[in-house]
């Protein structure tokens, strides 16, 4: 309970995260296999596809706290786009279960997977324009798999209940083009791995076997476009993209890949029609109406080419190449003011990010030193020439915060944080502790509230929820959300603890001793014995209740 305000507090938030750390995960499915037809190899990379799944959803959690650090809002749904490209499979393991009922059996899948914490930076650091291709490729094979997926049920019950062999064999022989068209997507995800990488001849050699095997995969033929362009083969990627057009005319991704191709190609005109049908099937793609903007610029209409730009900026507020260009185009139209307030605008944007970043990787070499009066220092400094860098302010919050207990000036720190980027979680939950410890508890709450809104797998917020309900007596609230922040993360001490000072403020001492018996073996630390000391004396047991005390004090805990 007192522990977890020193946990969950982190020290500095960065634009690029300072060290590299391995994060593991575990993950476990199971596929169910009709043994008279399908493939016992194809099965297991069934059941393996979906255990990575579940590692990927489980890594994406972690993921996704750093993409909200580092304001990548474009990811917030599709933040499992970035486990898919940096998860690394450690082993796989297959257990078969036979079943005496039925014509099948189960393959049950166990995989162990890492990512590299520098992997991720690498990869959020990747260009907006690019992430967002990204983001809208995953979004399409996903719902590719999930139709396969249930494509593959369908036919297995419809076998099972089929009464001639001929109607069977039909069935059976529709399962195996299935089993073409989920090896195709594995492919896909491979040769994305490849593309991730950079590796553009590899990923068009992947993405090539996955069309063999499903020539309809359009974005297997999107895809190979792109690789095709990363390699200047622009006609070749102009045929690929109409063929994934042809395959899926309501998708805008290949309008915008032929796009791309004909700006390359200075067929602005064409590539003006492209990005209308790119817009007409998503308004709210920004990159869409910058590179409309671009060809309508070459083409010297830079009226249109500004109200372009406009909107792009209009989307995406910190856009920094349509300030240049919509610069560029007002110093075409003479108006030289505004130009130079929107490339003055670009520069600023592009040097509050590098130099603030710089700043503060400086800040957090002192505060590693336990020098924090220079790392205060530094950023006082920073915060005057980067007005506008948001991670400037909550790192020198959380400096406040955490080290000096200036909770006034900590609590200023994340407002200007968030008058900078109200849409950025990390302030409200940090603005939370500090107001938890100036106890202004229903603050505390409103914040911790105001996180969860805006990252509903915030384990953290949850759990520091829990804990200002438990501080005002509102145990059966406490208990909702440490039962949320434990499901996100079921190994964290400091969660078992606060949700043990929930069960017992309802007066459950038997399941707050359960959780904290659980807490003090995955961290034996004097704080939590002496917790579980103030529990066992409520409950009456003096005896152990003293013991628990001393160990709290032998270890160094000082209540």
């Amino acid at each position: 309970m007192k522990k977890f305000l020193v946990v969950v507090l982190i020290s500095l938030i960065f634009g690029s995260i300072a060290s590299a750390e391995i994060e593991t995960y575990e993950g476990t499915d199971e596929y169910y296999v009709l043994g008279a037809v399908e493939d016992i190899n194809v099965a297991r990379e069934r059941a393996r596809e979906r255990a990575l799944r579940d590692a990927r959803e489980k890594a994406g959690v972690y993921i996704h706290s750093i993409s909200r650090a580092l304001n990548m809002r474009e990811l917030e749904d599709e933040i499992i786009t970035v486990a898919s490209g940096v998860l690394r499979v450690l082993e796989t393991s297959y257990e078969v279960v036979q079943l005496t009922d039925t014509e099948g059996y189960f393959v049950r899948a166990k995989v162990k997977a890492d990512i590299d914490t520098s992997t991720v930076e690498k990869f959020l650091q990747k260009d907006t324009e690019e992430l967002i291709k990204l983001v809208s490729g995953e979004k399409v094979i996903r719902l590719q798999e999930e139709q396969q997926e249930q494509k593959i049920e369908s036919l297995k019950k419809k076998y099972l209940k089929a009464e001639t062999t001929e109607e069977k064999k039909v069935i059976a022989q529709q399962i195996v083009e299935e089993d073409k068209v989920f090896l195709s997507n594995l492919k896909l995800r491979e040769g994305n791995k490849f593309r991730d990488e950079g590796n553009h001849k590899n990923a068009e050699k992947l993405f090539s076997e996955a069309i063999a095997l499903n020539p309809e995969n359009f974005l297997a033929w999107h895809n190979r476009g792109w690789a095709l362009i990363e390699q200047k083969k622009y006609q070749q990627a102009l045929n690929d993209f109409n063929k994934a057009a042809q395959l899926n005319p309501n998708s805008e991704l290949p309008y915008f890949g032929r796009g791309w191709v004909y700006n390359q190609q200075k067929k602005y005109d064409a590539a003006i029609k492209e990005y209308d049908k790119v817009i007409d099937l998503n308004p709210k793609y920004a990159i869409a109406w910058n590179n409309r903007g671009v060809a309508k610029s070459w083409l010297q209409q830079m009226p249109a080419a500004v109200a372009d730009y406009d909107k792009a900026i209009e989307l995406k507020p910190n856009y920094i190449k349509a300030y240049e260009n919509r610069g560029k185009a007002m110093l075409g139209l003479g108006n030289t003011k505004q130009a130079e307030a929107d490339l003055r605008r670009a520069a600023n944007l592009t040097r509050s990010n590098e130099g603030g970043d710089k700043v503060i990787e400086k800040a957090l070499a002192h505060n590693e030193r336990g020098d924090f009066k220079t790392a205060l220092k530094l950023l006082n400094e920073a915060a005057k020439i980067f007005p506008d860098n948001q991670f400037i302010f909550v790192n020198r919050g959380n400096i406040y915060n955490n080290y000096f207990r200036d909770y006034e000036a900590a609590i200023a720190d994340y407002n200007k944080t968030i008058e900078i980027n109200p849409k950025f979680s990390w302030p409200y939950h940090n603005r939370a502790i500090a107001y938890g410890r100036l106890k202004r508890w229903d603050e505390a709450i409103a914040d911790y509230g105001r996180a969860i809104a805006l990252d509903q797998n915030y384990a953290s917020a949850y759990n520091g929820r829990a804990w200002s309900y438990c501080q005002i007596g509102k145990f059966e609230e406490a208990l909702v959300d440490a039962n949320r922040a434990i499901s996100l993360k079921p190994n964290e001490a400091n969660f078992l603890d606060t949700r043990a000072g929930a069960y017992a403020g309802l007066k459950r001492y038997e399941e707050a001793l359960a959780d904290m018996n659980t807490a003090i073996k995955l961290s034996p630390e004097g704080w939590l014995f002496y917790n579980r000391g103030k529990i066992y004396e409520s409950m009456g047991e003096a005896s152990k209740a003293q013991a628990d005390f001393d160990k709290a004090k032998k270890l160094g805990y000082k209540a």
